[in-house]
């Protein structure tokens, strides 16, 4: 069976991400097959304070499937468009496709964020990348540097314009899974959204199959902030 990226709606405010989150699969599942099939299950909370969305840790269930976690703070899903919302999720799919784990971890020295020469043989865009060092946890060592990329879409925090860079997509080969389709210039995530919405989901079939329903509760990997955090913390 060929895998795919779906999603299970938890609970939403007035259809938006069931709405987005379909937009979010149609990105992945335009340029990557994942290893295996991956269900982002979708849920909302809500909280004062400048905390967006929560993502929860990655896991895997007895059929193989990999199951990911997003909850969205009703105070922002509220007021983003839908780009800015289908777009965080994006974002998050990326972690569970593996940015953060442990192939990506093994790509590149810890200590300075540079992509080891290994790396780079296999992939020499890398030589141009830089991992982010700082923020603490849940952002070091998971994304693109913030300082040097500000604005790409693996970077740590929400940004008012975002593009994505070939790299993103590239480097998915060396977490696992199959590029089939390659990004050929750095692009505005916009356009790539605007472009996707009106795209039929054809693996109907596929996604009825995988059990949506399974989930474990696991901690928390990533909130995503309205503003950037100090360093070193």
């Amino acid at each position: 069976m060929n895998t795919l990226v779906t999603y299970k709606i938890v609970s939403d405010q007035n259809g938006k991400l069931k709405t987005t989150g379909k937009i979010a699969c149609n990105f992945w599942n335009k340029f990557i097959s994942p290893n295996r099939s991956i269900v982002i299950r979708l849920g909302i909370f809500t909280r004062i304070g400048n905390t967006i969305a929560e993502s929860y840790k990655p896991y895997k269930g007895t059929d193989g499937v990999v199951y990911g976690r997003i909850d969205f703070n009703t105070k922002y899903l509220g007021t983003f468009s839908e780009n800015q919302i289908a777009g965080t999720i994006v974002h998050e799919i990326g972690h569970t496709l593996g940015f953060g784990w442990d192939e990506w971890m093994s790509l590149f020295d810890e200590d300075n964020g540079h992509f080891y020469a290994t790396s780079i043989k296999k992939l020499p865009g890398l030589a141009d990348m830089l991992v982010e060092t700082d923020y603490g946890p849940g952002t070091t060592l998971s994304h693109w540097d913030e300082e040097k990329f500000g604005g790409e879409l693996m970077t740590g925090f929400k940004n008012s314009v975002e593009h994505v860079l070939p790299i993103t997509i590239d480097v998915i080969a060396l977490l696992g899974h199959k590029v089939i389709e390659r990004l050929t210039t750095k692009t505005s995530l916009n356009t790539l959204l605007n472009a996707l919405q009106s795209v039929q989901f054809s693996q109907i079939d596929e996604a009825k199959s995988l059990d949506r329903d399974h989930f474990v509760q696991t901690e928390i990997w990533e909130e995503i902030y309205t503003d950037k955090r100090s360093k070193h913390i």
